[in-house]
């Protein structure tokens, strides 16, 4: 009965692993090295400096001047992997970057690992590096083929079962973290792996199982009998164990900490001996831990931020902290869905899907605004914040899923960075196409078709919305003034005259500038 409890449990989870990243990942990517974002769904952000990476469901950005301008990196070119950027870490010039895609399946769309792409040269040269995975091992007995499903891994001098994970799906690389000498992975189905010879091989490295707190020779000795008598239950086996699906990691000297679909480990030992945190044994929020930060404060001491969701057995979704002083879990954060997390000494960000929270003292948390340009000729419209950076200068770097934010003065003002189209000659085009008024760019909680064009200061300007049999169905603007010359935008929210959302189809939009007229076309799909 556990089994079938903990197996609905996982399919669960794997289903929402689907959404752990923003963006769809494609298989294909962009045709050539190109200027400018390579996508605008921001799931990841690294770097410092002048350099910082960004990483999207289309694919890797990058700008070497503090995001004055960007380059994309495609795969045709750079020698990347298949798909969207999944996983992201930098150390200098060295930088490591994960892909994945989706899949169909026998059962439904999955996701898929498409290998590790590294550079030594910030992105100079890369190679590619498989996807990490298991040896299929056969058995042929009087001419009948069979295959093992376990390996034998030595731990602490006594052997360990683990399941051999031999197939991209569900294994795709959801974090990384490089230490300089050691590159850790961890997966929704290989779980935790370190490499130490710069991701050629890898190791499996075994959690504590989910009833365990802690996980070292001592225990592993006391536990020798039981482990002998029930080998499969004691396997490092993602099936049997939550504690064994990983997903975030952060790496330094021979600190790891790793969170998982069953809580947080901790490593001094460089990933020998694990101390283990759960909702049951400690006051962090929530078991499922998406992501991880390591906070150094003024006074050297440290907090290690996770970002929680709730597994449904009771525990909270929100976001938890443990202080290395006090040796003590606190949640300060709960009921917001915190995909990635950011700090410097002073101050910690929170990427939610209800925006970027910032607290100073780590108890009290403040949600700031919307972003735009001072003059408002660039808006984000994004409820949710996917990622965040603070660079060693103070900028704050904001990834969401219409583009980057990036501010020098503490979140007063914003500058606004969108990936393009690929033909910017058009006068006017629309985007997202096909449109979902319900989940495209939804900003207080309304989605936005974005109608891009250029303007002349002063000019009137008139935005209308046609169906198929070409009867107007809103009226967005009517001679209104251009406020300021150069390229904008304006929205549609998918909605009529009165205020329902219109049905799926075709529908045609006419930007009148003064005495000329565009007309673009759009997808609706609800």
């Amino acid at each position: 009965m556990k089994r079938l409890l903990l197996l609905i449990l996982i399919t669960g989870l794997s289903l929402q692993a689907q959404l752990m990243r923003p963006s769809q990942f494609s298989i294909t990517a962009a045709d050539s090295v190109y200027e400018g974002l390579i996508g605008s769904s921001i799931s990841d952000i690294a770097g410092s400096g002048d350099t910082l990476w960004l990483g999207s469901g289309h694919g890797l950005s990058a700008s070497f001047d503090r995001g004055d301008s960007f380059v994309g990196f495609s795969r045709r070119f750079s020698n990347l992997g298949p798909g969207g950027i999944s996983a992201l870490a930098v150390w200098g010039d060295t930088i490591w970057v994960a892909m994945g895609f989706d899949t169909t399946t026998g059962q439904g769309d999955l996701k898929a690992g498409g290998g590790i792409s590294r550079s030594f040269d910030a992105g100079g040269t890369w190679t590619w590096l498989e996807q990490p995975m298991d040896t299929l091992k056969m058995t042929v007995t009087n001419g009948d083929t069979s295959y093992e499903k376990y390996s034998q891994m030595n731990v602490w001098g006594l052997p360990i079962f683990s399941v051999d994970v031999v197939t991209p799906i569900q294994n795709i690389t959801y974090d990384l973290a490089y230490d300089g000498q050691r590159l850790w992975a961890t997966s929704f189905g290989g779980g935790l792996r370190v490499s130490h010879d710069l991701g050629s091989t890898w190791e499996r490295i075994l959690l504590p199982w989910d009833s365990f707190d802690r996980l070292d020779s001592t225990i592993l000795a006391e536990s020798e009998f039981e482990i002998q008598e029930s080998p499969e239950y004691y396997a490092l086996d993602p099936l049997v164990h939550l504690n064994h699906i990983a997903f975030a990691v952060k790496a330094w000297n021979d600190t790891v900490w790793v969170g998982t679909s069953g809580g947080v480990n901790r490593s001094f030992d460089g990933g020998k001996s694990w101390d283990h945190y759960t909702f049951q044994n400690s006051n962090i929020s929530g078991n499922w831990v998406i992501a991880l930060n390591r906070q150094v404060l003024g006074d050297g001491s440290e907090r290690i931020w996770a970002s929680t969701n709730t597994t449904g057995a009771g525990d909270v979704t929100g976001l938890s902290f443990y202080d290395g002083t006090t040796e003590y879990w606190r949640a300060p954060l709960q009921g917001n869905r915190v995909w990635n997390i950011a700090s410097d000494a002073n101050n910690v960000y929170a990427a939610t899907d209800a925006g970027l929270w910032k607290t100073k003292d780590g108890l009290h948390f403040n949600l700031l605004p919307n972003y735009h340009n001072p003059d408002y000729s660039e808006i984000i419209y994004s409820d949710a914040v996917y990622s965040v950076l603070v660079n060693d200068d103070g900028a704050i770097w904001v990834g969401t899923g219409d583009g980057l934010a990036i501010s020098y003065n503490d979140g007063l003002t914003w500058n606004i960075q969108k990936a393009r189209s690929l033909t910017p000659d058009d006068k006017v085009y629309a985007y997202p196409n096909p449109f979902t008024p319900r989940y495209d760019k939804v900003l207080n909680g309304e989605g936005n078709l974005i109608i891009r064009f250029t303007a002349e200061a002063g000019a009137a300007l008139s935005i209308d919305v046609f169906d198929f049999a070409m009867h107007r169905v809103k009226s967005i603007l009517t001679d209104a003034d251009t406020q300021f010359s150069g390229p904008q935008e304006r929205t549609w929210n998918g909605r009529n005259e009165q205020g329902y959302l219109v049905a799926n189809g075709t529908y045609f939009i006419r930007i009148e500038i003064d005495t000329e007229q565009y007309w673009t076309k759009v997808m609706v799909i609800n």
